[in-house]
């Protein structure tokens, strides 16, 4: 009797192992899936205009408003080890657009020509393009930026071929390594995650005679998930600090508009932490729900035999 009865509590354990494996990967997936692992303000240094910027691992948006509002929808390209956010609607429109920069060339042109709801801010400094724009309503009612006004020649004292040294200095990419570690670990995290989910089925439903599908397993498959998804927050972090909390506005950094100070941690990052402390709970529960401490058995002394001693 008390042998079913200590099969029955464990089965509560190894289910409740089994929500928290799945809710977990919950957490992943939608990590993965939204664009808030970095979020932004951003403001032009000499004017009122104001905007924020989101990144995913993936893709991002970028809205800037600046007497009319517009908003570029960015996804992430790499080459030689450098990352970026691109407004460019193909990818080698991305790549052509990461050249640019990396060249350190002035090319507002290219983004009203490429990039869908272009908005280059008037500048308050010298700048070899300056443009202003008028905001139509569309037949859905919605405002879109559609009129080109003017651009200003370029004076005696621009650099030939359109290109110059931007006044902020080196454009500063995302490091491939990090954003690949990251994208990698969150997989593995996630993987581990549904593995544990299943082999916390089979605990439920039966108990299996292999370690690695028993409840050893299950320490295995969690401390694995929250150790990758451990490394996975780690990597961001470094790629936050050391790359993000400049100015993630590589195309716009000369037009004034900086981001610099405004830089915070997107919840879609904070979920991936919050799935680390629901393994780390998991591994606790599996230990409480299974652990049986082993009772010492106290040997008995010999029983003395009664009856006569025969002497010989």
């Amino acid at each position: 009797m008390a042998t079913s009865k200590s099969r029955a509590h464990k089965k509560y354990f190894m289910f409740g192992s089994f929500i928290l494996c799945c809710l977990g990967a919950s957490l992943l997936a939608a990590a993965m899936a939204t664009l808030n692992w970095f979020e932004a303000t951003c403001h032009t240094d000499l004017t009122t205009s104001t905007g924020s910027i989101n990144f995913g691992l993936f893709a991002g948006s970028r809205t800037l408003k600046d007497g009319s509002t517009a908003t570029h929808n960015l996804k992430v390209v790499c080459d030689d080890g450098d990352c970026m956010y691109s407004c460019g609607s193909t990818k080698e429109l991305r790549q052509e657009q990461l050249h640019l920069i990396r060249e350190q060339q002035y090319y507002p042109s290219w983004v009203l020509g490429n990039c869908t709801l272009a908005l280059v801010a008037k500048s308050h400094t010298p700048s070899l393009f300056r443009t202003s724009w008028t905001k139509d309503t569309d037949a859905s009612g919605g405002d879109r930026v559609s009129s080109f006004v003017g651009e200003e020649p370029a004076t005696t004292d621009d650099p030939p071929n359109g290109t110059a040294t931007p006044g902020s200095g080196q454009a500063e990419f995302m490091d491939y390594g990090l954003w690949a570690g990251t994208i990698a670990c969150l997989c593995l995290g996630m993987l581990f995650a549904v593995v544990g989910a299943l082999f916390a089925v089979i605990n439920t439903a039966t108990t299996p005679v292999e370690a690695i599908t028993g409840v050893p397993g299950l320490y295995v498959w969690n401390t694995l998930a929250a150790l990758f998804n451990l490394v996975c927050v780690i990597c961001w972090a470094v790629q936050f600090h050391s790359h993000l909390t400049k100015n993630v506005l590589l195309y716009d950094r000369d037009n004034g508009w900086t981001t610099q100070g405004n830089e915070v941690f997107g919840y879609s990052f904070w979920l991936v932490v919050v799935a680390i402390f629901v393994h780390v709970a998991n591994i606790l529960i599996i230990f409480f729900g299974t652990y049986e401490p082993k009772v010492k058995e106290q040997m008995k002394a010999p029983e003395s035999k009664s009856g006569t001693i025969m002497l010989y």
